[in-house]
């Protein structure tokens, strides 16, 4: 059985983001639709955390990426397996960032629910520690 194409730019892009740290932003958003429908465990519900607000287009996706770089360093993000159904993904692994403001580190488990739609990501929600993602923004 051959790799579905979805899957295989995902693995990519998932290396990429890894291997540069985050810098492969270009990289993320060229696989996103111009509608895409990206949420955040998170959903800005703390003013630390602005950045997770939801997001419906490509431009807002762009602005979710820049935010979350602007405060945190990735330190390693790793998929350990992907779970495919059709037209829709799971990435699960782990991921680590350190906040550029206040020094802490938040180290958490990350499951990512993607659905492709002509070989573009239409729906993105991204699942991990909201406590520590909050308590690693505020000083």
């Amino acid at each position: 059985m051959t790799e579905n194409k979805d899957l295989i730019a995902l693995k990519r892009a998932y290396k990429l983001w890894d291997e540069s740290k985050g810098e492969s932003v270009d990289e993320w958003l060229a696989l996103v639709d111009e509608n895409i429908n990206f949420r955040s465990l998170a959903m800005a519900k703390d003013p630390s955390v602005e950045f997770t607000a939801p997001r419906t287009c490509k431009q807002e996706m762009a602005q979710y990426l820049e935010g979350l770089k602007a405060d945190w360093s990735m330190e390693h993000y790793t998929v350990d397996d992907y779970v495919v159904d059709g037209d829709r993904i799971c990435a699960f692994g782990s991921t680590a960032w350190t906040n550029k403001n206040t020094g802490k580190r938040i180290d958490t488990p990350k499951l990512d629910y993607i659905k492709f739609k002509d070989g573009k990501i239409v729906f993105f929600f991204e699942f991990y520690d909201t406590a520590g993602l909050i308590a690693g923004a505020c000083g």
